[in-house]
């Protein structure tokens, strides 16, 4: 690949010959201008060759990092979760496009990014959301530097807040079992029962159909979730995260639970008559249809005050699950298939705190094996002496 120095009046320019186009087979040419000397034009006109002949140069467009993220959207809304999908359009309309959306993408810096999230951090926006539009933007322009339609990746460079870890909230077994005792006669007792003894989501929860309760096999089995669309209306979907299909074991109190409940709601179908439309929800309201997630997080709010437990969120029944699992000494393995995280170490990062105990109960049963080793070996000992020397 070559190129060449041109003066043109007090200016500098070079141009460079990078082949001929696919199509029309006609030369191609890269001209940039507009240097003060002839050594720093043949710095640039070098470090271009050097970028051309190694695949690293990209030309330069007038898109703006609005239209490129706007595009990226697109391209996401068939890759994620539907609520997935509206967190990063909330944040890049209501965040990113307003604040530096008109700059051109090929002309974005780091000190610019930085500039912005500093901006945000001043506006009084939590640490946490400035972390997740770093994550948002830094994911969108690697996507667009691997297929080479971006030089790199700008915003790796800038510094997003640092994210103070929230103490996680959940119950121990004793309060758990306070609210279940209390809470028997509640409206939705059974979805509060489900993701207590499953770690199921909320959504999933919501979502569960009788056709994927296994009575026979005492399994349940995690396939649909309820889902937000963009117009704020929800609805029943299947999951798009491989991981998330699952199937999950119950006990036979589970199982006595869920029958209970589902003869309730065999009465209330009875009484309801026409008017009833049945979705075959495990978690409906008084006519059949999905219920709605706030309607839900009132209901539990209300039975909590009733219970006078602390106060937690419904996630946070997940979390209790998983602490109930991890107290028993049950493997990270299987409480990640539980839960239905991608994999073990998101199990291990979320609930890192509840492993020291699991490292106490180790060390204690290893002492006791120990123990229990020496014992019978001193037992074994005195036998033998006992016959040898009658």
């Amino acid at each position: 690949m070559k190129g060449h120095i041109e003066k043109r009046g007090n200016k500098y320019s070079f141009v460079i010959d990078i082949g001929r186009d696919p199509v029309t087979k006609k030369r191609k040419q890269k001209r940039v201008s507009g240097f003060t000397s002839e050594k720093k034009a043949r710095a640039a006109m070098n470090e271009m060759i050097v970028e051309l002949n190694r695949g690293g140069y990209v030309e330069p467009t007038t898109e703006t990092l609005g239209d490129y993220l706007d595009n990226w959207l697109e391209h996401k809304r068939k890759r994620v979760v539907h609520s997935t999908y509206l967190h990063y359009k909330g944040n890049i309309n209501n965040h990113i496009k307003p604040a530096i959306g008109e700059i051109r993408v090929h002309e974005l810096n780091a000190r610019q990014v930085q500039r912005f999230y500093d901006s945000l951090l001043d506006n009084k926006l939590s640490e946490r959301s400035v972390h997740h539009i770093h994550r948002i933007l830094s994911n969108a322009l690697d996507y667009g530097a691997k297929l080479g339609d971006i030089n790199k990746n700008v915003a790796k460079a800038a510094e997003p807040a640092r994210v103070r870890k929230k103490e996680m909230e959940y119950w121990p077994i004793e309060s758990l079992s306070k609210f279940i005792n209390d809470t028997r006669n509640e409206k939705f007792f059974i979805a509060w029962y489900i993701a207590s003894f499953t770690g199921m989501r909320q959504g999933e929860v919501l979502g569960l159909k009788w056709d994927c309760v296994d009575f026979s096999n005492k399994r349940i089995y995690v396939k649909r979730s309820l889902k937000r669309s963009e117009e704020n209306n929800y609805h029943i979907a299947d999951l798009k995260n491989n991981s998330s299909y699952r199937s999950i074991s119950i006990s036979d109190s589970d199982v006595f639970e869920l029958k209970k409940h589902l003869n309730e709601q065999k009465r209330i179908k009875m009484n309801a008559g026409d008017s009833y439309i049945d979705n075959n929800l495990v978690v409906a309201t008084g006519i059949g249809t999905h219920v709605l997630p706030s309607n839900l997080g009132r209901a539990f709010r209300r039975a909590i005050k009733r219970s006078k437990v602390n106060k937690i969120r419904f996630h946070d029944l997940r979390h209790t699950h998983a602490s109930m699992l991890f107290a028993l000494g049950v493997h990270p393995k299987i409480v990640q298939e539980r839960l239905g995280h991608s994999s073990i170490q998101v199990t291990l990062d979320t609930y890192s705190h509840m492993l020291p105990n699991m490292q106490e109960a180790v060390a204690e049963s290893l002492e006791s094996a120990f123990k229990n080793q020496q014992e019978n070996k001193n037992v074994s000992s005195d036998f033998v002496s006992d016959v040898t020397n009658p």
